[in-house]
């Protein structure tokens, strides 16, 4: 089999709408159901992996994670991954890991999974159950088919690490909004949500129709569809009308009246 390269870059923005879709396109594999967050589905002893985050959003100051307790996180410059295990497992093996590139690849609340770029472990930074990654590039060649190499076409300076920013993600609930994309809603109290409800529309009340005095029986009348006919009785709202080609009718009074479509002729 021919030797096969794919050129993955941050800045194409191209969208995938699912995991096996994305892996398709880059490693040249042919899923049609890929139900794991990682490829390939064992941990790679050397090369890289690719990892499908779906990024936490903020719902009343707080982050909320968007799968199995598991709190992603990206950096608003894209040069961290921070990656919170709220469940606490007792093995982890992103503590342990035998590859050495991660190409990441995460979406947000509803949307498309994006390439974010190649990312390694940062070991400074990282402790039990909060893994941060830092990214080394943008742009890379992926070589074989499937790809089981990789070679980094750019790269990215060393970018000082934020320590508030760390700081603010600990394993903790009471994580409090640093500046993702997606912004916070307020707090309201219970009072402040009834005084800021907008105001019901009124309701109108239609006057009452006397659809017996306006169409009595044996009188009659002319319908834009029908045709003339004679009204041979008016029961709960509705007309019955025998028309002139010998067809007889039941016709609701008030869409009649409405739409305009019938009238008097006496």
């Amino acid at each position: 089999m021919p030797e096969r390269t794919r050129i993955i870059d941050v800045s194409e923005r191209r969208a995938f709408r699912t995991i096996y879709e994305a892996i398709n396109w880059c490693v040249g594999t042919d899923y049609r159901y890929w139900g794991r967050a990682c490829w390939p589905s064992v941990w790679p002893n050397d090369g890289f992996r690719m990892w499908f985050t779906q990024l936490a959003h903020i719902e009343h100051g707080r982050y909320v994670p968007s799968v199995n307790q598991c709190l992603n996180l990206l950096c608003c410059n894209g040069n961290y991954h921070v990656f919170d295990d709220w469940k606490q497992s007792p093995s982890e093996p992103m503590r342990n890991q035998t590859w050495k590139y991660d190409l990441i690849f995460s979406k947000e609340v509803g949307g498309y999974y994006y390439f974010r770029g190649v990312f390694v472990a940062d070991t400074v930074h990282s402790k039990i159950h909060h893994y941060v990654s830092k990214r080394v590039a943008t742009k890379a060649k992926l070589i074989g088919c499937p790809a089981r190499r990789i070679e980094l076409l750019d790269s990215i300076p060393e970018v000082e690490f934020d320590e508030n920013y760390l700081k603010k993600h600990i394993v903790s609930s009471d994580v409090v909004d640093v500046g993702l994309s997606l912004p916070a809603r307020p707090i309201q109290t219970k009072q402040q949500a009834i005084t800021n409800r907008p105001a019901p529309k009124p309701i109108i009340q239609k006057p009452a129709v006397d659809y017996k005095a306006k169409f009595p029986e044996g009188s009659r009348v002319k319908h834009k569809k029908f045709g003339s006919g004679i009204v041979k009785k008016i029961d709960k709202g509705i007309i019955t009308v025998q028309f002139s080609s010998g067809e007889k009718k039941d016709l609701g009074a008030e869409f009649c009246v409405e739409k305009g479509l019938l009238e008097k002729l006496d």
